[in-house]
């Protein structure tokens, strides 16, 4: 029996409440938080009141992940998937988004739709199953309530419900802590386009695809996570097999896959990582959500990212506790400069259903710091906090000038804005048009009315 822990009790506490006055509803909670757990709880609280489930998934990884879990809870439930049998007839039902999208004529309509991954809500098949049963009550579960350019999803979703944060569930024990490294870097981003808010593909493989390359992330390897079981996210099918292939030619036994790999040889080379006979698993995105293997220990970034979302779903994915391993240190290798493009994986940020805004092109501090002797990255400080080696201190004629707008991260100018708009509030009405704005769910007006004394309305 699986007990629920305080934070997924809250956030369906959250969900229930909003869904008394909304339909759609996006739930945040970081990698690792038990997602589909909650998921599973509030499926089967659903198909007591007699009520039907539809569980969305985009992967067949995810299905068959997703319905252990709901087994493993004791869920009856049927698989609409091109690979199961049809079993309309269970109140509960996971299905692949593509499947679904395909048999909306032979589908009960469901009371409650879940979106898993609910960043994705936005294509246009998420989107078709979403019209097609308009009666429901939907919930997008997600770690990064953005689509993969940045924007927010308010054109989906009409109230955000906020979970714990990464820092909370290191401190909880319900994530590993982590050790960051980020090795100089070969890949140069001024000499790449962007297109649709992203790297393209084919300019970033002309740089990481080198042999010189290549050897630093076998090096780095080797130096930091030597023996781990890692995962390696690549930038082109060509680069995942070549990666792949060099880390065997030095004894370290390596697979890649992709999504036309064989189910037989993909599930096969899965558990061969699973039971520590592969090291290093090569890929291109393929298992950047939904890949859950506590034994996993460790990372390596070999693919650059302007996306926000696809960074944290990759660089935190070594970060779920390990029961058979109670001191688990995860260790995340950046070959590529994605955290002082994003900063850290367990960063504060504050979510919304906003559109992103676009940020004026100026130069900017990060508050990330890299050790010139381990390489490991941190928060600043004035020491490193892998190997101890204490940073030079400027003289005081050497510190720079203060100007306008350069001595704090965009991001940190944005979220004082935000918390100062808050601290300006005084009444109900104020922090409910707040809450409007941001698609914050409503009970964040009532814990900040609790927290700031404000008497709620009567009736």
């Amino acid at each position: 029996m699986i007990t629920l822990r305080n934070y997924q009790q809250q956030i369906i506490d959250d969900v229930a409440y909003e869904f008394s006055a909304k339909n759609l509803v996006c739930a945040v909670a970081p990698c690792g938080a038990g997602k589909t757990i909650i998921v599973s709880w509030m499926s089967a609280a659903t198909a007591l009141k007699n009520r039907r489930t539809l569980f969305l998934v985009h992967r067949q990884e995810l299905i068959k992940q997703s319905t252990e879990t709901f087994t493993d809870m004791n869920i009856r439930h049927g698989v609409i998937s091109t690979k199961y049998p049809k079993d309309y007839e269970q109140l509960v039902q996971i299905g692949s988004v593509q499947t679904v999208a395909r048999r909306l004529a032979e589908i009960s309509p469901p009371d409650f739709i879940v979106i898993d991954e609910c960043h994705h809500a936005t294509a246009s098949t998420w989107g078709k199953i979403i019209a097609y049963f308009p009666q429901a009550k939907v919930l997008g579960v997600t770690a990064t309530p953005e689509r993969l350019g940045g924007h927010g999803l308010g054109d989906v979703f009409q109230s955000l419900v906020i979970g714990p944060t990464a820092r909370e569930l290191i401190t909880l024990g319900n994530l590993a802590p982590y050790r960051y490294y980020a090795p100089p870097a070969k890949f140069n981003a001024d000499e790449i386009r962007v297109k649709f808010g992203e790297y393209v593909k084919s300019d970033m493989e002309i740089q990481m695809d080198q042999n010189s390359v290549i050897g630093d992330i076998i090096d780095n390897y080797c130096k930091l996570a030597r023996g781990m079981r890692a995962v390696c996210y690549c930038v082109s099918l060509a680069h995942s097999k070549h990666i792949a292939e060099s880390f065997c030619a030095v004894g370290i036994p390596a697979m890649h896959i992709d999504g036309d790999t064989p189910d037989i040889i993909r599930e096969q080379a899965i558990q061969d990582f699973r039971d520590n006979k592969i090291k290093i698993l090569c890929n291109v995105d393929l298992i950047s959500e939904g890949f859950d293997v506590p034994a996993m220990e460790a990372v390596i970034l070999a693919r650059p990212t302007q996306s926000l979302t696809l960074y944290i779903q990759q660089a935190m994915r070594p970060m779920r506790p390990d029961k058979n391993n109670p001191g688990k240190v995860a260790v995340i290798i950046d070959h590529v400069g994605n955290v002082f493009r994003h900063g850290m994986p367990d960063e504060d940020r504050e979510w919304t259903l906003e559109p992103k805004k676009k940020k004026p092109k100026q130069d900017r501090i990060l508050t990330v710091k890299t050790c010139p002797k381990c390489f490991s990255a941190h928060y600043a400080a004035r020491q490193c906090t892998v190997c101890g080696y204490v940073y030079p201190t400027a003289a005081r004629d050497d510190m720079p000038k203060e100007e306008a707008g350069k001595l704090l991260k965009i991001e940190d100018v944005e979220r004082k804005a935000k918390r100062q708009e808050i601290g300006r509030a005084r009444t109900v009405q104020e922090l409910e048009q707040i809450a409007i704005r941001r698609g914050y769910s409503l009970r964040w007006v009532i814990k900040q009315c609790e927290i700031k004394h404000i008497p709620l309305r009567k009736g």
